[in-house]
């Protein structure tokens, strides 16, 4: 949320220089005019266009289409919610996913195995998933330093080795 400020922010500074710019260089085209030069308005007009055109270009760049990448894979991952996997709701109850339907899921909670039923909307996260791409990147990590710890050249140059060669 306080990148989103900060984004917001920017753009807004971005888009007063840019008006700030336009009502420059549109004082100049009036000064023009007044000392008996042709100005096209027409022109003039599109120049201060141009900076809130612009503006708008970053606001979305910027603000709207990384907020609708994140409510598309939030809808993607609610779609994707099966039966056995834990998920954590907006109002941050955890528990056990019991039955799949149309737009609720139910779900049991705690010890006593309480079933609640709740709108997929409430899902905030799934905790399975989380869990699972963790531990793939755990793997993945152990792997990639296995990997440079067992190399071939590090094996080649280890000190038991040259000890060894040197005994035969």
């Amino acid at each position: 949320m306080n990148m989103m400020k900060k984004l917001g922010a920017a753009a807004f500074s971005a888009a007063a220089a840019c008006t700030a710019l336009s009502a420059t260089v549109f004082a100049e085209g009036e000064a023009a005019a007044a000392d008996g030069a042709a100005v096209n308005t027409t022109s003039a007009m599109l120049l201060q266009l141009v900076p809130f055109a612009i503006a708008l270009v970053l606001l979305y760049f910027i603000l709207l289409r990384p907020q609708q990448k994140r409510e598309k894979e939030a809808q993607a991952m609610r779609e994707n919610v099966s039966v056995g996997d834990e998920v954590c709701t907006a109002g941050g109850i955890v528990g056990i996913v019991l039955k799949v339907e149309d737009d609720t899921i139910v779900l049991e909670t705690g010890a006593e195995r309480n079933k609640i039923r709740i709108k997929k909307w409430a899902i905030h996260e799934n905790i399975t998933k989380v869990e699972a791409q963790q531990q793939a990147e755990k793997e993945r990590k152990a792997k990639r330093m296995g990997g440079i710890a067992a190399s071939p050249a590090a094996d080649s140059d280890s000190p038991k080795k040259k000890k060894k060669n040197a005994d035969d």
